[in-house]
């Protein structure tokens, strides 16, 4: 009975031993696969942490004399963008500096692409846009500081994103339409940019109206003011379109007279202007972007910028800073819902992957 007993016990340690043999294996198996496991993933974590950033490339002639200012301004905007709404799962900005020699852009944008860039930022010069278009395949989007003309090959990844005169002149066609007037007069001097304003109002105006609006080229204004005032009778004009900067206008706009309601671009103020020349612009309408018009806007202040005297710098650094975005929304693939509250304007892509820019209106005063 006693030798029956201790058989039984021997029976049950061994059988508890089996079920702790199991228990282990399986509780211990469990815990090396899950050891093994944990490997991986920190493995694949490492992996994927050494893995390079997409990038962002940023192409500028900073190595250019005549484009440096430029392009120191631009750049500092697309940084100060990627500061602010950079992150997680966004490309990096890497720039790649350049001469104003067109093949040094293309070896760049073959460089940026080969580095793992996602969408590329520049040119800047309208000419090297088209030629890095003529020459090379677009393979991932890029967003050209230019405006497209007659010449360029419009690639599907290629994309304009310009402070455009002419698309400012456009928008002051409409503000006009919306305002009520009828029958424009467009005052032009002689050089390239009144002429490329007065081109772009009168575009926008036949389109919208089917008509030719009147145009003036003013060559002295104090010997042409009594022609000048005679034409502005004979076509019954209700509103003045000043196709020319700010300095232009301040000797041109004493001899217009303040009967009418005078409109100009955003050149009307290209700097920090002074009282006196406010005298002379005072009650001028024109479209401008958000950065220079609205400068206490909410969120302005954390792209943490000392504003320099010049407005047209300005510009630039603000058009740096929605190029980033723009960059960011092309990399992604939503640019076609893309309606972004910008720095220089509410910014919309086209058909044409023309970037618009919806503008505020101005108005100079002394106050």
């Amino acid at each position: 009975m006693h030798a029956k007993f201790l058989l039984t016990q021997f029976w049950a340690v061994v059988s508890w031993f089996r079920v702790f043999a199991i228990v282990s294996a399986v509780l211990y198996g469990a815990l090396a696969l899950t050891t093994t496991t944990a490997r991986a993933t920190d493995a694949s974590a490492v992996a994927e942490a050494a893995k390079p950033s997409p990038l962002m490339a940023l192409i500028l002639p900073s190595k250019s004399k005549s484009f440096k200012a430029a392009s120191d301004a631009i750049r500092a905007g697309v940084l100060a963008g990627e500061r602010v709404h950079g992150g997680a799962g966004l490309p990096v900005v890497r720039v790649y500096p350049t001469d104003d020699k067109e093949e040094n852009v293309v070896t760049a944008y073959h460089q940026a692409v080969l580095d793992g860039a996602v969408v590329v930022i520049g040119p800047l010069t309208k000419s090297a846009m088209n030629y890095l278009s003529d020459s090379t395949p677009l393979t991932v989007p890029v967003l050209a500081l230019n405006s497209f003309d007659e010449t360029t090959l419009q690639q599907a990844n290629l994309y304009s994103f310009s402070l455009s005169v002419e698309a400012e002149a456009a928008q002051v066609a409409q503000l006009m339409l919306q305002n009520q007037s009828a029958r424009p007069m467009v005052l032009q001097v002689n050089d390239a940019l009144s002429q490329r304003m007065s081109q772009g109002f009168v575009q926008e105006w036949r389109k919208l109206n089917q008509i030719e609006p009147l145009v003036l080229t003013v060559a002295d204004a104090r010997r042409d003011a009594a022609q000048l005032r005679e034409q502005m009778k004979e076509g019954n004009v209700d509103v003045i379109f000043l196709a020319m900067d700010g300095k232009t206008a301040r000797m041109v706009r004493p001899y217009v007279g303040s009967g009418l309601a005078i409109y100009g671009t955003s050149q009307i103020d290209s700097s920090r202007l002074g009282r006196t020349a406010l005298v002379d612009l005072t009650g001028i309408k024109f479209v401008d972007m958000p950065w220079i018009g609205m400068p206490d806007t909410d969120g302005f202040d954390l792209y943490n910028r000392t504003r320099s005297q010049s407005n047209d710098v300005e510009r630039l650094f603000a058009m740096g800073i929605d190029a980033w975005r723009i960059g960011a929304q092309l990399q992604m693939g939503t640019q076609n819902t893309m309606a972004i509250e910008g720095v220089t304007g509410v910014l919309t892509v086209g058909d044409d992957r023309i970037i618009k820019r919806n503008m505020i209106t101005r108005t100079l005063s002394l106050n």
